[in-house]
């Protein structure tokens, strides 16, 4: 019985290419990811950016999923093979299908899920498969006891769960039992300062902001965990002499509840609700600093937007985006303290060598601790150890 386990641990490491036993010929790992880009390219970039440079270095990679032509396109110039292969319901039989199908196929290694939707199905496509299964998550909203975590994230056909921050990393791993706590990884959703270099400031005098005003800007969806009447409020709290404008865009920023929060604004005629945009890094770019309100954040990507084209940045303690930030690149404030954060705008409003001091080093820490180059090279180390056992 022994001499039989290790015969067929010997025969599946030569099949799979695993350097086990002194054998040392290593095959090419094949990947199969998905992906579910509802949005423009600017808000996947970087997990698409990820999969590419992935496929530079030399893993066999295939996307799956739903995205525009324009990033179809991309993935094909990028020499990316891909389809739009996507749910279209919670549990799709012929999604779960054609996932088995390209796992057998194309004989797949490693199936990476970067969106939830996607994993209720796949969880079922790797059922009898002898597949490795990572997922992505990016919040601190998983908890043990909604039996709907089962299905996904929690479920025991999940090999690795990567957390985009230490702060989702030890939240994630609170709700594993014991032993299972060593799936939770953490690998950081690197960005690269250059994908914006030729984006355009936005010129806000097109807007009827004048020119030497101090620009304070903002971005996210008008959700409660935003906050973004905190930062409207702030604006009371401005002592400058210097003619300060507020700027919020993003999903239903220009709602209801946001307007009447301006109307009742002493600053009302300096504050403008834009709503969403298809150029908030250039908008961004044009600001001179960039704020950030949430209760609670897994890392933040306007954030990391925002430090990629040299903005200082003010954000309240907020979970896992604090981690983006240092005394030299930003200001961290309370939650719920729209004094405090007006008193930390002030500080940035009066002292514009600080402002872009505190930019240039938040760019510096993006491409310094924060670079996609990183995450490729983690998730690639991540890969291999998978491949290998």
């Amino acid at each position: 019985m022994y001499i039989g386990n290790y015969l067929r641990k010997f025969s599946n490491s030569i099949l799979r290419g695993k350097l086990i036993y002194g054998i040392t010929k290593e095959l090419q790992m094949n990947v199969l990811t998905t992906i579910n880009c509802k949005g423009p390219f600017s808000v996947y970039r970087a997990q698409i950016e990820m999969i590419c440079l992935l496929k530079n270095k030399g893993v066999n990679i295939k996307v799956i999923g739903f995205f525009s032509d324009q990033i179809k396109l991309f993935f094909d110039n990028k020499g990316v093979a891909n389809s739009n292969i996507f749910p279209k319901k919670s549990i799709d039989k012929q999604y779960i299908k054609d996932v088995k199908n390209i796992i057998k196929n194309d004989r797949i290694d490693i199936l990476h899920v970067l969106d939830g939707k996607s994993l209720r199905n796949c969880v079922l496509s790797v059922k009898k498969e002898n597949v490795k299964l990572i997922t992505y998550f990016g919040s601190a909203s998983l908890y043990w006891h909604d039996l709907s975590s089962y299905l996904t994230y929690l479920n025991p056909r999940v090999d690795k769960i990567i957390c985009n921050s230490i702060y989702v990393f030890e939240h994630v791993k609170k709700q594993l039992f014991k032993k299972n706590k060593n799936k939770v990884v953490k690998i950081y959703k690197g960005y690269n300062p250059s994908w914006f270099k030729d984006v355009v400031p936005f010129d806000f005098s097109s807007i009827g902001i004048p020119k030497d005003s101090v620009i304070v800007a903002l971005a996210g969806s008008n959700t409660k965990n935003k906050r973004i009447s905190d930062f409207i409020k702030s604006s009371a709290y401005i002592t400058t002499e210097k003619e300060v404008h507020f700027v919020v865009f993003g999903k239903e920023t220009d709602a209801t509840n946001l307007n009447k929060c301006k109307r009742a604004s002493l600053a009302k005629n300096n504050i403008h609700l834009l709503g969403l945009r298809p150029d908030a890094v250039s908008l961004i770019k044009g600001s001179d600093i960039y704020v950030q309100t949430s209760i609670s954040e897994g890392f933040g990507r306007a954030i990391s937007e925002a430090m990629c084209v040299a903005k200082p940045i003010i954000m309240t303690n907020a979970g896992g985006c604090t981690e983006l930030i240092d005394e030299t690149s930003g200001i961290i404030t309370p939650i719920k303290e729209p004094e405090l954060l007006g008193k930390a705008i002030s500080k940035l409003v009066n002292n514009p060598e600080l402002r872009v001091q505190m930019g240039n080093n938040a760019k510096k820490r993006m491409d310094k601790v924060y670079h996609i180059h990183d995450t490729v090279e983690d998730t690639l180390a991540l890969y291999k150890k998978l491949f290998i056992q």
